[in-house]
């Protein structure tokens, strides 16, 4: 049975849900993250992530071919956490800046 709306009910439901997605896509370009790889005391690196020079939410991150799991702990990830993750043979850290 399908449910009947007002066209004003509809209206705000499908306003709501534009929102949404034009404030989850705003979200991703304007975070930050840093990034520091541990590999040894002479060849560490670190990399600052702005997700404005990307299409796609953690992309930089898709690219060097982090697993799902490691990517949803990103995504989930507040202003000014940081998190560590094994990468291979080296220590990633994570903080989101943004």
């Amino acid at each position: 049975m399908t449910s009947l709306r007002s066209p004003q009910t509809y209206l705000s439901h499908c306003l709501c849900k534009i929102k949404a997605s034009f404030s989850e896509l705003l979200d991703f370009q304007s975070r930050i993250w840093v990034v520091h790889i541990f590999e040894d005391s002479i060849t560490d690196q670190s990399f600052v992530i702005n997700e404005d020079g990307f299409k796609e939410p953690l992309e930089w991150m898709k690219k060097r071919a982090y697993q799902t799991a490691m990517l949803e702990r990103v995504e989930k990830m507040n202003i000014s956490q940081v998190i560590e993750i094994q990468f291979e043979d080296k220590m990633h850290r994570l903080m989101r800046v943004k």
